[in-house]
């Protein structure tokens, strides 16, 4: 991968949707996501981390109203949003639900892209489809899924700087997940700051195993311990809704 070189292009979707794409290497530099891309920073950055995985009908309602004042605020903030870019769980939720908006702010798709296709990329090995309401993809020149967490976890610190707020929010979501908010919370660097992670209580999977052993001090789990003890915990439930949510928002993003 030494030789690799960034690969810009745009992806057209139907009815004339456009995207802007970077094929990049494996842990490539993220500052040329930025600069390939335009962006504007820094500014205040969230990371979404997760999927809908076993949810109910009415657990996927309720998070999709969730998702959708998570976007609205995000909006009127002029926050970039970061995912895993893919057509499924929340991710699919926050695409379609700035598509719907027409809501303007950075919606960045991670994943690796030999995982995934796109038009012009009929991929036979693909496993999910980029959502056309991201604003931008960044895809990582691999077929392991998992290696887009560095990525993501990357681009978030360095979009914030030391200037601006951060957070993660895990909905539900299996290993990768976990992955990411490790990352985010046991394995900060000398340049780079902690990212708060603000943890969906009653979304399934790995978010209630986090939330049960933050409020519990038990846990089986290496990879969990290391996120309680590392990491900058905040819980807010699935049954509290959108409120209890917006609450937390404002408090890291508005009250400072």
């Amino acid at each position: 991968m030494s030789n690799f070189k960034y690969n810009s292009f745009t992806i057209q979707f139907e009815k004339n949707v456009f995207a802007p794409a970077l094929i990049m290497p494996p842990q490539g530099g993220v500052r040329e996501i930025i600069e390939r891309f335009g962006l504007s920073v820094p500014r205040p950055v969230l990371f979404l981390s997760g999927g809908a995985g076993l949810m109910s009908e009415d657990d996927i309602k309720r998070t999709h109203s969730i998702m959708a004042s998570m976007a609205k605020f995000a909006d009127e903030h002029h926050l970039i949003v970061i995912d895993g870019g893919t057509d499924a769980g929340v991710m699919q939720m926050m695409g379609e639900i700035r598509e719907k908006n027409d809501y303007k702010f950075p919606l960045i798709g991670v994943a690796p892209r030999l995982k995934v296709s796109y038009p012009n990329f009929n991929n036979p090995e693909a496993e999910a489809k980029l959502q056309r309401g991201h604003s931008h993809f960044v895809l990582i020149e691999s077929d392991d899924w998992g290696v887009e967490s560095q990525t993501i976890v990357d681009l978030t610190r360095i979009i914030a700087k030391q200037q601006y707020p951060m957070m993660g929010i895990l909905i539900n979501g299996g290993k990768i997940a976990e992955q990411d908010i490790y990352l985010a919370t046991a394995k900060p660097t000398v340049e780079h700051r902690k990212i708060p992670i603000l943890v969906l209580e009653g979304s399934g999977r790995k978010a209630d195993e986090l939330s049960d052993a933050f409020k519990s001090g038990f846990t089986h789990s290496g990879i969990i311990k290391a996120i309680i003890k590392g990491g900058d915990i905040r819980i807010t439930s699935l049954n509290d809704g959108a409120p209890a949510l917006l609450k937390h928002l404002k408090g890291h993003f508005l009250d400072k």
